[in-house]
């Protein structure tokens, strides 16, 4: 690729995401089965960004969740889940969890940080594990927080506006490859009934994800 298209793409990304307060986040969506389960995913989205989830079976019906990802800009999201989960005999699993997230973001000055978000969330997944000879893994999941934002005023570096409201992050998948390694694509959609988003992010709230889940 010569250095126009480059340009030209990284032109493009910052148009996306360059105002986007908050976007959808790749969360994985482990499908735990069992006591003792770990899930490990680690994959790219074209905000860009990279991001891990790290998701265990604590038990034979409590699972807990940790995510982080942060991209070119510097904006990160960090989040923590306890959740059940419930498996069936045809390979069905169904998952739910409550959480908080954190992260920054930015509005105004590129590359310099000035919005701190809190996100209390529950998620619903459910999705088929292992089918057919290439271990098919697929299924969807909702997410629906309250977001509590902090935006410092770029204008005199004191002013606080303060923005809440719900988002509603329904996400869909799809893993394929061994029993213990897989490639995986993840869409993540944003709806939002929060003025912060409403105002500051851009006209594309849909985030695609790439990447490699193991089980151990």
């Amino acid at each position: 690729m010569n250095r126009t298209k480059t340009t030209y793409i990284i032109v493009l990304l910052i148009l996306l995401y360059g105002c986007a307060a908050y976007y959808p986040q790749t969360v994985d969506i482990p499908l735990i089965t069992e006591k003792g389960d770990l899930r490990v995913d680690a994959g790219a989205t074209y905000t860009p960004s990279i991001h891990g989830t790290v998701s265990y079976g604590l038990t034979n019906i409590v699972a807990i969740q940790a995510y982080g990802n942060i991209d070119f800009m510097s904006r990160f999201h960090i989040q923590g889940a306890l959740g059940l989960f419930k498996g069936f005999e045809n390979k069905t699993v169904t998952e739910l969890y409550g959480g908080y997230g954190y992260g920054n973001s930015i509005v105004g000055s590129i590359f310099n940080p000035n919005i701190d978000y809190h996100l209390f969330f529950t998620q619903f997944n459910i999705g088929k594990t292992d089918q057919g000879a290439a271990h098919i893994d697929y299924g969807l999941g909702m997410k629906v927080g309250h977001l509590d934002a902090r935006l410092l005023d770029d204008a005199d570096l004191k002013t606080i506006h303060k923005y809440n409201g719900i988002a509603i992050e329904p996400c869909v998948f799809f893993r394929l490859g061994g029993e213990k390694i897989k490639f995986n694509i993840k869409i993540n959609y944003l709806w939002t009934k929060n003025d912060f988003i409403d105002k500051y992010s851009t006209l594309y709230p849909v985030n695609i994800s790439t990447g490699v889940n193991f089980n151990f």
